[in-house]
């Protein structure tokens, strides 16, 4: 991908929202609810391997706790401040675990006042990663574009594209990518909703193997020895190509809590490098 997007991982803005943030605490602490999500994801290929052998399974928890206050501007705009709080315990593989603290800084702007009004918005994110293994610590952040528009009163149709780095500890866990999305949401009835989604991301993945791989070594700039799977195996940082497709049906189960079903097919390429990934999750959403 662009030289400058691996390079750039945007400290000033993860600067001026967590200084945006920090005031807006201080000032409206009393009115931030929470929204969280606990999800429980299913990986047919935890390891983003490409050979049979070296591909693992694996179950792993995940938690996201987002407090957002509004402050609107006009009939047409409003700021969204976040504050961000997130973990991911994988049970099998310790190393993986992980935690965020973070926040998020959003300005909406609505062309219209009707349902079918279209919205458009910018955030930009940062938060700072704690890692069961050192190397994958560091600093994530990125800036979403996302346009929303309601094609009737059931349907609704979004597409977003997203720049994300992470500043990691080691050099192979560094990663920079863009990601473009569509997503059309139906309504079913009032309390059930289906979503279909397809991504297009390009740029850093790990993706591990038992080595001697001279194909990966060609194209990993970056590669290290782990023991994260339980094995030896190595990690090579991959410059690729990810397609990916996400079908989700969410279950309204009070006024404040939904259940959410999915599965999500990916597929990475980069030259000889070809693997897929599997994932099926369930997560519970609850606004406090």
């Amino acid at each position: 991908m662009n030289p400058f997007l691996r390079r750039a991982s945007l400290p000033l803005l993860g600067l001026a929202a967590g200084c945006a943030f920090v005031g807006a605490v201080a000032a409206r602490a009393d009115n931030w609810a929470p929204n969280l999500t606990t999800t429980a994801a299913w990986h047919r290929n935890a390891s983003n391997a490409d050979a049979s052998a070296d591909q693992i399974s694996a179950l792993a928890l995940q938690a996201d706790l987002l407090s957002t206050q509004r402050y609107p501007f006009g009939r047409a705009d409003a700021l969204h401040l976040t504050a961000h709080l997130g973990g991911e315990w994988w049970p099998r593989f310790r190393g993986l675990t992980q935690g965020a603290l973070g926040g998020r800084a959003e300005w909406r702007h609505a062309f219209g006042t009707g349902p079918l009004a279209p919205t458009v918005l910018i955030e930009g994110s940062a938060d700072a990663i704690a890692a069961g293994e050192t190397g994958r610590r560091g600093v994530a952040t990125g800036v979403t574009f996302l346009a929303r528009k309601r094609l009737d009163p059931r349907t609704r149709l979004s597409a977003w594209h997203e720049v994300s780095w992470l500043e990691a500890r080691y050099a192979t866990y560094d990663r920079a990518a863009s990601e473009t999305a569509l997503a059309l949401d139906r309504d079913l009835n009032e309390s059930s909703r289906l979503t279909f989604s397809v991504r297009f991301r390009d740029g850093d993945v790990v993706t591990h193997a038992t080595p001697p791989r001279a194909d990966l070594a060609a194209l990993a700039p970056h590669q290290l020895d782990v023991a994260t799977f339980g094995r030896p195996m190595r990690a090579y940082r991959v410059d690729a190509r990810t397609w990916s497709g996400r079908l989700a049906y969410t279950r309204a189960l009070n006024e404040n809590a939904a259940l959410v079903a999915s599965t999500e097919g990916r597929t990475t390429e980069r030259a000889s490098l070809r693997y897929d990934n599997l994932l099926v999750a369930l997560a519970i959403v609850h606004q406090y």
